[in-house]
């Protein structure tokens, strides 16, 4: 126990270290942004998020969001707005268990699929089954054994 203390103690100091808040309210900002942008759809390039798209009006919408963290506002506040402005469509995200459970069931299937036919394929074949009757296997024992000899 007293070798298990001073790695746990330099554990805790680490954990405390990693998890201090000293960043600038900026940074922060700017990465709250980054991960709404990232989160939500672009209305305005279909099948990309508001940080992939390169169109004037998502970047607009970008600013939108950068200038209602600076006032203050909350993300999920700022997320709510941006849905109720363009619609269910900009959810990128999940919002339910189901909605994660679902892919993820889908790959679990299809590698468990694949693992199955892969493992078909490559499956030794069994071995033959005795054709011979121990008279004759007999015979060729002493066949062979007399061949031996010489």
């Amino acid at each position: 126990m007293r070798r298990l203390a001073p790695l746990l103690l330099v554990c805790f100091v680490t954990c405390v270290a990693c998890t201090r808040t000293d960043e600038d309210p900026e940074v922060t900002r700017a990465r709250q942004a980054n991960e709404l942008s990232r989160d939500l759809m672009s209305p305005f390039c279909p099948g990309r998020t508001l940080a992939d798209c390169g169109s004037p009006d998502a970047a607009a919408v970008r600013q939108e969001i950068h200038e209602a963290l600076r006032a203050g506002e909350q993300p999920d506040q700022i997320r709510a707005q941006i849905e109720a402005r363009f619609g269910d469509h900009v959810v990128g995200v999940p919002r339910q268990l189901l909605g994660w459970l679902i892919p993820i069931a889908a790959l679990l299937a299809g590698a468990a699929t694949l693992f199955w036919i892969l493992r078909r394929a490559v499956r030794r074949p069994a071995p033959p089954a005795r054709t011979l009757s121990p008279e004759l296997e007999a015979r060729l024992a002493r066949e062979i054994d007399e061949i031996e000899s010489r």
